[in-house]
């Protein structure tokens, strides 16, 4: 693709905007509502005991491996349930990703007992992106990813990272999991904004804290599902084994397809789970992203917040607010507190605007840092990449803090100003 070509496309895709306003009176249609309604008197057992009896019935399997998940899972299954301002359907939703979560368990634990041998693999020197969400971070983790001596989790391992037993391919000799990442990837685009903030294709780079999901760890649940006192026991719990049993499911992934490239990861809580992160990857090397809070958060605040729009009976905004921005706000402290733990030999800083300015020398920074020098065939792999994957192309979402969600930008510079002060991030909300 010519320059020129790029240029023209990335034109074409400016003029795609979305705003997204009923942050500032939410209110659902009148024949939306009546449906909601209609199903809350619908019976929906959101026991552990039905979660586990339902995966089981789904893959034929009956050995989850070490039990002391179920705690994890009854906090979650509890909270939701709990919630009397979550519609019925939002709830039979979460079930539903409980119960995925659970198979994909029975799933890893039967490839474990008949391949022993994939725990005595090395996952060695990978390159993890600890960015934010919303920070850029998988954009960043895609391009290094594009370098031929690299590999990445795709979204449909990241799905199902282990097979069910007895599918086989299609006639086509795609996975099935493939398949299933594609179909789930075309409902997601179906919205139209969602399309623009987050691709999830199958073959797109995602983050690995979805390997740990089946252990029901991971704060990618806060994003399935309003669950306070679910994060202060993850706050509180050592993260550790959970990022233990990802890596084991890693290897499993690495046994499936051998690759003789070392591996391209990134997950969003890594920046508040270093210690656990350095313990189970000791020769890793960590990037660290850094964009302006303010540009985090509300992205954050409109990504998550279209769920509390949809989800709740009365969308509680004000709530939905504070507690997304107290965990930016986490995230960012607890990075700054634990990244000396990582040698400076093996942590790159990066800042938002110098990769905006030159994405490919931004990438190359990584690589060298991780001892993969530069060379023309890396240069083309990262250049193909910027030039199939120009930015907004799907659209760009116009987002307003103090608009849609009543924040006081001055006082958030100043509540963020620990952060801003040690890394010179380009403000880009005004």
């Amino acid at each position: 693709m010519s320059a020129s070509t790029v240029d023209k496309a990335k034109d074409a895709v400016e003029t795609k905007t979305f705003h997204v306003d009923a942050f500032k009176n939410p209110v659902l249609a009148e024949d939306q509502r009546q449906a909601l309604e209609a199903e809350e008197a619908q019976p929906l057992d959101m026991s552990v005991d039905a979660v586990l009896a339902a995966a089981q019935a789904r893959t034929g399997l009956s050995d989850f491996g070490p039990r002391d998940f179920e705690a994890r899972l009854g906090r979650l299954l509890g909270e939701v349930e709990a919630d009397a301002n979550v519609w019925r359907r939002y709830k039979a939703q979460f079930v539903e990703q409980c119960v995925s979560a659970a198979a994909n368990r029975l799933r890893n634990q039967d490839f474990f007992k008949n391949h022993p041998e994939a725990d005595d693999l090395r996952i060695d020197r990978p390159i993890i992106i600890v960015g934010l969400p919303r920070s850029g971070s998988t954009h960043l983790e895609n391009l290094i990813g594009a370098d031929r001596r690299l590999r990445h989790l795709p979204v449909w391992l990241g799905y199902q990272a282990t097979p069910q037993p007895g599918e086989t391919a299609g006639p086509d000799g795609r996975d099935p999991r493939w398949e299933r990442a594609q179909q789930r990837w075309e409902r997601m685009r179906a919205n139209p904004i969602m399309e623009a903030m987050h691709e999830h294709s199958p073959d797109h780079a995602c983050g690995e804290n979805e390997l740990q999901l089946p252990d029901f760890a991971t704060y990618q649940w806060e994003w399935m599902g309003d669950v306070p006192k679910w994060r202060d026991a993850y706050f509180a719990e050592d993260q550790t084994p959970h990022y233990a049993y990802g890596r084991k499911v890693l290897k499993a992934i690495s046994l499936q397809f051998p690759r003789d490239r070392r591996w391209m990861m990134k997950g969003n809580q890594h920046s508040e789970q270093l210690l656990a992160l350095n313990k189970i990857y000791p020769d890793a090397t960590i990037v660290m992203n850094h964009r302006d809070p303010l540009a985090i958060l509300q992205s954050v605040l409109t990504m998550r917040g279209m769920y509390v729009l949809a989800s709740q009976k009365r969308p509680d905004v004000a709530a939905h607010v504070a507690y997304w921005t107290d965990r930016i706000e986490h995230m960012l402290r607890a990075y700054i507190r634990d990244m000396d733990a990582v040698p400076q030999a093996r942590r790159v800083d990066l800042m938002f605007q110098d990769i905006m300015a030159d994405d490919v020398g931004s990438a190359q920074q990584v690589l060298e840092a991780a001892g993969l020098p530069a060379t023309a065939d890396s240069a083309e792999d990262l250049r193909d990449y910027m030039d199939h994957h120009p930015r907004g192309r799907a659209g760009r979402v116009v987002y307003d803090l103090e608009g849609n969600f009543g924040l006081d930008v001055r006082a958030l510079r100043e509540r963020f100003s620990f952060y801003t002060d040690l890394f010179p991030v380009k403000h880009e909300v005004k």
